[in-house]
């Protein structure tokens, strides 16, 4: 029954043109979106708020609830999770649990089933995919990318990072996410969207960079200008980990960067990513963070030892 009834608020919802607004978006504003915070069954107050949505948002209102509440609906058809053959390469197998993904749908009830924070360490992630896949209900951008992350956790070869986007349309701000996937010298990306543009890539791209630039013709497609590119920390393979994913580890601001400087960064992170794992690649940062600050601490102390000398040092001419 509840698969039934999803299935119809997701046709519903595609044929009233309710996302002309957002062509691009894959996250919602936070507003009016309903968290189920509690395990499955779905409680009465929640179904009941769930019911309200799809009547505001149905051509046939009431008509439509009425027509399917209390009536004895057909299975819906649930989505079985890859079993993967030794005989399969790496991109075969992204591509299986790219199909499996897309196959449990992108999630227009209004309702997001499974709660995901962000600060929780992996393990606990982990189990919330599990229930996911229990579930195989309609899921979000962000549910995906966990869910994805649970999928590839034996495909050790590869790295795994989260690559968010921020973009703007008509005034208003978007969010998405990807999973960002790195082998044998070859990017792509797993997830779900709206548009079948935004989320999946193939093992193809040479470089991060072409990556990043396949994506933003994307959203240039759907007339969305891309403000903002974040980039996490590699993936820990050990599904029962107690870290703690680092969501945000280098960010770019698309509109502030030339060509030149944007593909600096792609280059200085990608190289980062192949031969350093996320531990090495935090230290790495916090050791520049340290140094920088050493440097404008001394820099600080030669400008007050000069000026007590009688001798500034001016960058612009006297």
């Amino acid at each position: 029954s509840l698969q039934y009834f999803i299935w119809k608020a997701v046709v519903s919802t595609q044929s009233t043109g309710r996302e002309k607004m957002t062509l691009a978006s894959d996250e919602e504003s936070d507003e009016g979106i309903l968290i189920n915070k509690e395990s499955f069954p779905l409680s009465p107050e929640l179904w009941h708020k769930m019911w309200k949505r799809a009547e505001q948002i149905h051509p046939n209102k009431k008509k439509m609830s009425a027509e399917i509440r209390g009536q004895d609906l057909p299975e819906v058809a649930i989505p079985t999770p890859p079993v993967f053959r030794s005989t399969q390469s790496v991109p075969e197998k992204l591509y299986l649990i790219q199909e499996y993904i897309s196959k449990l749908q992108y999630d227009y009830t209004g309702c997001q089933f499974f709660e995901i924070k962000k600060n929780r360490p992996l393990c606990r992630l982990m189990e919330v995919a599990k229930t996911m896949i229990k579930e195989a209900l309609p899921i979000k951008c962000l549910e995906a990318v966990v869910l994805a992350l649970y999928l590839t956790t034996d495909l050790v070869a590869i790295q795994r990072f989260p690559l968010a986007f921020k973009t703007s349309f008509e005034n208003n701000t978007y969010k998405h996410i990807v999973l960002g996937i790195y082998y044998n010298g070859k990017f792509g990306a797993l997830g779900l969207s709206r548009r079948d543009t935004l989320m999946y890539k193939d093992l193809k791209h040479d470089t991060l960079y072409e990556l990043l630039k396949d994506f933003i013709r994307s959203y240039k497609q759907c007339y969305h200008t891309v403000d903002r590119i974040k980039l996490g920390l590699p993936v820990n393979h050990d599904s029962q980990s107690m870290e703690v994913i680092m969501w945000k580890y280098s960010s770019m601001r698309c509109s502030k960067l030339s060509s030149k400087q944007f593909r600096s960064k792609c280059d200085t992170y990608s190289k980062q990513l192949r031969g350093q794992t996320a531990h090495q690649m935090k230290y790495c940062k916090e050791q520049l963070a340290v140094s920088d600050v050493s440097d404008r601490s001394s820099a600080g102390s030669s400008r007050s030892m000069s000026s007590k000398n009688g001798n500034v040092t001016r960058n612009e001419p006297a």
